[in-house]
């Protein structure tokens, strides 16, 4: 469809022994006696969950269903119920699918079950699936799709899916780019099913740089009547998002960096963040646009005076409050620290004492708009990226608790990672990775650098 998608790649969080998902295969096509039936002979096993469930594990659900029908053409019962439903007496084995201590249907089927859950209780992103005996009163045998928490039930519904095919199944990219879908009469999953642990790296997104003028014409054209947002004419709306946030959950992100030059998240459509809390994403913003406020757009337009700490913090300050209030309520990873305006090095004589105030600041920020929660569980991250790094060398301290994303040279080399000495701190490590990279003069350059 002529998709266009200029991105740079976050990794970053704590890094542990824990096994990364989507590794394994439990999916089959041919029948064996022990096999759990999804799809046989023109029969689809019903996908039930509960009303209570988180309303991203029930967009999956929709979606696991409507992959079912895209690899076999069969279409699955889709429905919520409850452990009485008549619906459960099904002639079908169903699926059931919901997160622990949300979904009051699995919460009576680990109970009834005495299903051990402890390799996946309180371990984010993490998920069980396996067939189980007498789960609910009069039901024989099910197959569930236990999450740990939201997005371990979403990832769960969607590595089934990827495996529906010898190669790819449904593939993340099955929209953007037309991949094609791998056609099977039949579906059988294994009956120890398809469980995994945490993923090794805690948050893993992208970031939509450099987006005009490709993506953003591209998005002008199909997501809007011709005219973008009132206040910034942007055209990444919530029904730009809504496909955004579907494939990072297929690519197994959880995290997004939201378009930047022309655009200001929060306000090319009030429906934006809302739309990712819904969905189960977690949002951040770019190096440069700390305390999870645009710049330059938001900046821009509610901003005044000269965007420097060392002459106009009370506005600054009182800017980036406002950001904090209006992100409270969402699960956010905040951006902390400061450049200049355009991106560029700050103006500051002293940029490292500068940066420092800052750091405290925004920490504080953070602590009143808390309601004096402990700052260090607030998840925060410093990027970086070209002369902070060098200001890191010399001795900028960043708090223990606050997590070092690392760069690339804009070109895909890696300017170096943590040694020794920064490899236990609490705040853990990341990387900032160009896939695609745009500077002045609209020289693009493209790297992609893979060690097998």
């Amino acid at each position: 469809m002529g998709r266009a998608l200029s991105v740079s790649i976050l990794v970053l969080g704590l890094f542990s022994s824990a096994h990364a998902i989507g590794q394994s295969t439990c999916v089959s096509f041919q029948a064996s006696s022990s096999a759990f039936s999804v799809v046989d002979n023109g029969r689809a096993a019903p996908v039930f969950l509960s009303s209570s469930e988180w309303p991203g594990v029930q967009l999956a659900a929709s979606d696991f269903v409507s992959d079912i029908q895209k690899v076999t053409g069969v279409k699955a019962q889709l429905a919520n119920v409850t452990a009485t439903s008549s619906d459960l007496k099904t002639a079908e084995v169903p699926i059931l699918v919901g997160t622990l201590g949300k979904s009051s249907l699995i919460d009576q089927v680990v109970n009834n079950t005495k299903l051990n859950v402890s390799s996946i209780e309180g371990k984010w992103e993490s998920f069980l699936t396996k067939v189980v005996s007498n789960p609910l009163p009069g039901l024989d045998k099910a197959y569930v799709i236990i999450g740990a928490d939201k997005r371990g039930t979403i990832f769960a519904l969607y590595d089934h899916s990827e495996q529906f095919g010898e190669s790819t199944g449904v593939s993340p990219w099955y929209w953007w780019a037309d991949v094609p879908v791998t056609k099977h009469s039949n579906l059988f999953i294994s009956p120890s099913g398809c469980s995994h642990g945490s993923p090794t790296v805690k948050y893993r997104g992208l970031f939509l740089n450099d987006e005009q003028p490709a993506l953003q014409n591209w998005a002008m054209e199909k997501f809007t009547n011709g005219t973008g947002a009132a206040l910034t004419g942007s055209p990444f709306n919530h029904f730009f998002y809504t496909k955004l946030f579907e494939l990072l959950f297929r690519m197994k992100a959880n995290y997004l960096w939201p378009a930047q030059w022309s655009s200001a998240f929060n306000v090319d459509d009030p429906l934006n963040q809302p739309l990712a809390d819904y969905y189960g994403i977690v949002m951040g913003t770019s190096h440069e646009e700390p305390m999870m406020r645009s710049i330059p757009v938001e900046w821009g337009l509610f901003g005044t005076g000269p965007w420097d700490y060392s002459v106009n913090n009370k506005t600054i300050y009182q800017f980036w409050v406002q950001g904090a209030e209006r992100a409270r309520p969402y699960e956010s990873l905040y951006t902390m620290g400061m450049r200049g305006d355009g991106d560029l090095p700050l103006s500051a004589t002293d940029a490292i004492g500068s940066l420092k105030q800052v750091v405290s600041d925004q920490r504080q920020i953070l602590t009143n708009v808390y309601n004096g929660t402990n700052v260090t569980s607030i998840p925060q991250m410093w990027c970086l990226y070209k002369e902070v790094e060098g200001y890191y060398d010399q001795g900028l301290q960043v708090p223990d608790d606050v997590t070092l994303l690392w760069t690339d040279d804009n070109w895909g080399n890696i300017r170096r990672y943590p040694i020794p000495s920064e490899r236990n701190r609490t705040g853990g490590a990341g990387v900032y990775y160009h896939y695609d990279y745009v500077r002045a003069g609209a020289v693009r350059g493209i790297e992609v650098e893979t060690d097998g």
